[in-house]
């Protein structure tokens, strides 16, 4: 079986699948750091440095590195992930299948917490409870979205699952991620440039035609 960690990580610039299979036998995960495996470093241009984002010069807070919303509930990817060795497609079932990448359904959750998983931590036990309220009301949590795109821009995530590019090149590495953060402003150059390299259409029509 893959875990969620060897989905994530994989290709440019990522830890082997080797030493993912003996993190798997041991207690210890492979860090590596949050931006590894990253593509271009998460940047457009060799100016572009993080430093513009830390002092939100350019763009809306919620396109630039570093970006990291409360959520509703405090959802960890090291426990799930790290600890507990879960499938990234497990929750986010759509990701090759569709041109968006699924956020669970309280259902999905439920399979777990409904009477298997009550949590350890006095902290885990309430987000467990908040969980079960959602679900008990018939109500979607409602995540904050942390990968936010201009509506302008259409983004096909089935496609590029497809053709190769891998979780932690636009995400980073999320299994080492207590809270899901932006590790990339996603800009346009950053786009283009993948785009250049992997011999892949930059015609405007590919991410500004009709969606």
């Amino acid at each position: 079986m893959v875990t969620a960690a060897a989905l994530f990580l994989g290709g440019r610039g990522s830890i082997s699948t080797d030493a993912i299979a003996q993190s798997a036998n041991s207690t210890e995960y492979p860090a590596s750091g949050k931006t590894t495996g990253v593509f271009n470093d998460g940047k457009a241009a060799l100016w572009d440095l993080s430093i513009w984002d830390h002092f939100n010069y350019f763009g809306p807070v919620e396109r630039q590195r570093g970006y990291a919303p409360e959520q509703p509930i405090n959802f960890s990817h090291v426990i799930h992930v790290q600890q507990n060795k879960m499938e990234c497609q497990y929750c986010h079932w759509s990701v090759a299948k569709a041109g968006y990448a699924a956020v669970p359904e309280v259902q999905t959750c439920m399979g777990c917490h409904a009477a298997l998983v009550a949590g350890k931590s006095e902290q885990g036990k309430k987000d467990i409870e908040k969980l079960k309220e959602y679900y008990k009301n018939g109500q979607p949590i409602p995540w904050v979205k942390v990968h936010v795109m201009p509506d302008y821009l259409k983004f096909n995530h089935k496609r590029h699952v497809k053709a190769g590019v891998s979780c932690q090149e636009c995400h980073g590495q999320i299994p080492e991620m207590a809270k899901v953060e932006r590790v990339s402003t996603m800009k346009m150059g950053w786009c283009i440039d993948c785009h250049r390299q992997r011999g892949a259409s930059i015609d405007c029509l590919v991410c500004h035609g009709h969606k």
